[in-house]
Order: C-alpha cells, then sequence, then structure tokens
C-alpha cells in the first residue's frame, strides 16, 4: 500500500516532538504535557499547580523577611540610637548581644580579641534603652535570617519541578509509560509564622 508523501508529511508533524515538549516543561511545568495531549494533561496540570504554589511561597517568604528586616531597623533607631541599615552582619549581631559599644568593647579586651574591637566613633555607638528591646531586636533578626536562608532552597524546588516535569513530559512524547509522580505540599508552622514546602516522589514502572 502506498501512501502520499502529503499525508506521510501531515502525520508526522501532528505527532509531539519530545524535544519540544521537555523545553516546553522547562520554561513553564506543564506546558509540555499540555503540548502532548491537551485532552488529557493531568499530569502537567500537577507540575503546574505545584510551580505556582512555590511562586507564592517565594514571594510570601521573600516579603516576610523584607518585613521583619524593617521592623528590627526601625527598632534599632528608635532604642539604640544608631542607623544599621549599611551594616554588615557582624556589627547587626554585635549590637544584638550587647547594651552598648562601651560594653562590646570591654568584652573583647577582656577576652583578648583585639580584632574584634569596633572603633569608637559617633556613627558606631549605640545604647539600649532596654535590656528586653535588645532581645527583641535580636529575635526580630534571627527570624529574618531563617526566613531568608528558605528562600534557596524553595528557589531549588521550583528548578526540579521543571527537570522532571520536562523528563515526564518528554518520554510521554516518547510513548514511555514508566515516569515519576512528584508531589509538592506548602507548609505553615503555626509556631514561628514560618512557610515552607515538603516535596514527595514516587515512581511508576
Amino acid at each position: 500500500m502506498i501512501i502520499p508523501a502529503g499525508e506521510m508529511s501531515a502525520q508526522s508533524n501532528s505527532d509531539p516532538d519530545p524535544g519540544g515538549a521537555l523545553l516546553r516543561s522547562l520554561a513553564v511545568p506543564g506546558w509540555g504535557h499540555h503540548y502532548v495531549d491537551r485532552g488529557d494533561w493531568t499530569r502537567g496540570k500537577v507540575h503546574l499547580g505545584a510551580d505556582l504554589v512555590l511562586i507564592g511561597s517565594l514571594f510570601g517568604l521573600y516579603s516576610r523577611a523584607n518585613r521583619l528586616e524593617d521592623q528590627f531597623l526601625t527598632l534599632s533607631n528608635l532604642r539604640a540610637g544608631i542607623d544599621v541599615s549599611e551594616r554588615d552582619r557582624a556589627f547587626r549581631l554585635a549590637i544584638g548581644d550587647f547594651n552598648s559599644l562601651e560594653e562590646y568593647n570591654d568584652f573583647q579586651l577582656r577576652s583578648r580579641n583585639w580584632n574584634r574591637i569596633i572603633e569608637d566613633r559617633p556613627e558606631n555607638r549605640w545604647r539600649w534603652e532596654s535590656s528586653d528591646d535588645r532581645i527583641k531586636y535580636r529575635e526580630l533578626r534571627s527570624s529574618s535570617d531563617r526566613v531568608r536562608n528558605q528562600l534557596p532552597a524553595v528557589a531549588g524546588l521550583m528548578v526540579l519541578n521543571r527537570v522532571i516535569s520536562g523528563l515526564s513530559a518528554y518520554t510521554r512524547a516518547r510513548g514511555v509509560l514508566s515516569e515519576g509522580d512528584l508531589s509538592l505540599l506548602p507548609v505553615y508552622n503555626a509556631e514561628n509564622g514560618e512557610n515552607g514546602v515538603v516535596a514527595r516522589m514516587s515512581f511508576r514502572f
């Protein structure tokens, strides 16, 4: 039986390209599955939904970290008389551990930590109105650091979701049945108000 060349070309063009499916899902998770089979791309919807959750978590964490930073910067200005917005982490830690510059330098002298002494200049001086204010500042600064430290992990999960979605779309386009399932669930810690993500992966053969 002879099939006209035009018909063969039409059939070939209708077949999904595995490479195209891979690239689409790397760009937007789930897009490759939609490209392969618009009528049944449930797996793609899972990856797309996971990506939206992760994007929301990323922006949420970033916003929370900024709010916490604004709070401890304001507190240090009002209660310790110093602006630490342009100061390095070591200086921010110092004013959270000591009530004043004099107290800090005295401790370093007694500990023989000569290289850690901060020059006594007006812009380096601070004095907390109370220890409670200093402790509150330290807690806010620590919370801000913890939240920011979660950002790379969420970004990594976004990359992982794209890679798995791309590989799944690629194998779907090639008609391979064995593929992995990735579940990504947002987690909220009521004790400290922090957000996170739990990833679970399984394979079917």
